[in-house]
């Protein structure tokens, strides 16, 4: 149900740790989020009663996992896994994949009943579903009280993952907050004396000044309104209301519309059509991508993009080399058609793990996995993310080795990759909230630490963050036809754009959608949602 957020989460930065032990398995002492100390076994979570043994890790193990990760992928006998080993009496097996390989790979891997001892998977789509109804995975009710980190998983994470009553998953945090939304060169609003946009007539005007009045002064005629990728799902969609995939609108049965098909899309169209008609929009767009947009806009030639919070240091610095004096703010949402005015949230965890069916009789190894991810997934306070922490300095393969420090701030190398132990376990920890995560802190670049500062504080209104219901619920029909049928809908809306298909053409698009199974769409999710007692929130 969430594979439309894949590419919006690629640009999402996240920061996600106790020496290697010795020989004789020492105990190690976890931080808490509150800065105390545990005084579990270094394998073993506070409370963990699954193992069979006196000592939980007293035995050699030999545990595989198969993932399809974002990142690259590390050395496979890396001194990071060779600390895992050490650590956790394990001989431990991670088979990494690019994620984009890794929906096919897993695929193959269940069709042939190899699946590993654990695996990590994208979300709660219709093939964990089936493969859940299948007997694939370990129910893990009865193990969630007896790990720290798993009580702290809130009720409505649990919920996207239990199949018949069920949990097959252990869902990893995310933020609900920090979504990539629009952001603009404020100090090219400011030097061409416009204000901040609140409506799309008022956009579409900023968009031309940025476009023809020389913003960046340098009196050539080489800037953009604005730059978007050929997706076109929630390109220029300014406020929560205005995305394709939000539940907010009612029709006049009183039932919840997804977004792509609202009046709200329609004004987000029209301003698309007038944009690209007004060449405020390079003609190409339809074929451009994510990294060409990225570069147009943080090489300092477009003047509104889509970003995260923080955004990616990386980027901010090319932008501070092209434009040292650049201002990056987040643009306000709109008022939406049903008054709503808010950022669209996301559901609050994104990605997940699933144990091996087959483990149900092997206590002590369901014990291992699950106290691994408990403690990588042990959330270390901002303040604490330094060679002082030991878990901090241990996750991440010692200072001066798998990271280094910088003005406070820890640098990961990529050449360090295999250094570093989170890098074969990758596991976002889990932090109370969104606001403990401190991102705001991470930025080093001064254009990204403005950016970001006042970006943390508009998301903090209260109100500001809109909460999917389609989070809360499945709907196989939503999973699948949906997606279907989305994509026709994007083809129809991006011939409008280009001036192929006349917007007149837009009831009809909506009806043709709804005849031939967008309807049957809207009953289930609609029904979903009531008996999970399930609505838009705004919080």
């Amino acid at each position: 149900m969430k594979k439309k957020n894949a590419s919006l989460l690629l640009m999402l930065s996240l920061s996600l740790g106790v020496t290697a032990c010795s020989a004789n398995k020492e105990e190690a002492q976890p931080t808490s989020s509150s800065g105390s100390t545990s005084t579990a076994p270094a394998a073993s979570s506070a409370g963990a009663t699954a193992s069979s043994s006196a000592d939980p890790i007293a035995k050699k193990l030999d545990i595989s996992l198969f993932e399809g990760v974002w990142s690259a992928i590390p050395d496979p006998n890396g001194a990071g896994v060779q600390a895992i080993n050490e650590k956790f009496n394990v001989n431990f097996k991670a088979n990494l994949v690019p994620f984009d390989q890794g929906g096919q790979k897993m695929a193959v891997l269940m069709a042939s009943g190899d699946m590993p001892d654990f695996v990590g998977l994208g979300g709660a789509d219709p093939s964990y579903l089936k493969w859940a109804k299948q007997g694939a995975f370990l129910p893990l009710n009865d193990y969630i009280d007896k790990y720290p980190v798993l009580k702290l998983i809130p009720k409505t994470a649990w919920d996207s993952v239990t199949v018949d009553g069920n949990i097959y998953a252990i869902p990893r945090f995310f933020t609900t907050k920090y979504r990539n939304v629009p952001i603009i060169r404020k100090d090219w609003l400011d030097k061409l004396n416009l204000q901040m946009p609140t409506t799309y007539e008022e956009l579409l005007n900023v968009a031309k000044a940025f476009t023809f009045d020389d913003p960046d002064g340098n009196g050539k005629d080489d800037t953009y309104g604005f730059v978007m990728a050929n997706g076109l799902d929630n390109e220029m969609a300014m406020g929560s209301g205005f995305y394709s995939d939000t539940w907010s609108m009612k029709n006049d049965k009183g039932q919840y519309l997804p977004g792509i098909i609202t009046d709200a899309s329609k004004q987000r169209i029209q301003f698309l059509r007038d944009a690209f008609k007004a060449g405020v929009v390079p003609k190409d767009w339809p074929v451009l991508t994510y990294k060409d947009n990225r570069t147009t806009f943080y090489g300092g030639k477009a003047g509104i993009y889509y970003d995260g919070t923080p955004g990616n240091k990386g980027l901010f610095d090319q932008l501070f080399k092209a434009a040292p004096s650049a201002v990056v703010e987040t643009i306000p949402p709109f008022k939406a058609p049903d008054g709503s005015q808010a950022l669209p949230g996301l559901s609050g965890w994104y990605q997940m793990y699933s144990l091996n069916g087959k483990l149900k009789n092997d206590p002590d190894k369901v014990d291992r996995i699950l106290s691994m991810i408990n403690y990588f997934a042990t959330f270390i306070p901002p303040e604490q993310q330094n060679e002082n922490n030991p878990d901090f300095d241990w996750k991440n393969g010692g200072v001066g080795k798998g990271y280094t420090m910088e003005n406070g701030i820890a640098n990961f190398p990529e050449e360090s990759l295999s250094q570093r132990p989170k890098s074969y376990l990758e596991i976002a920890e889990w932090a109370p909230s969104d606001e403990a995560l401190q991102v705001e802190k991470k930025a080093t670049n001064p254009i990204q630490k403005a950016y970001a500062e006042k970006a943390v504080k508009l998301w903090s209104t209260p109100g500001m963050t809109y909460i999917n219901p389609v989070f809360s619920i499945h709907s196989d029909l939503y999973d699948t036809k949906f997606w279907e049928l989305n994509t026709k809908l994007i083809d129809e809306q991006t011939k409008m754009i280009v001036g192929n298909s006349s917007m007149d053409n837009w009831d009809k698009m909506v009806q043709d959608f709804l005849k031939n199974g967008g309807q049957d769409v809207i009953d289930e999710v609609n029904k979903k949602m009531q008996e999970a007692g399930a609505e838009p929130t705004y919080r």
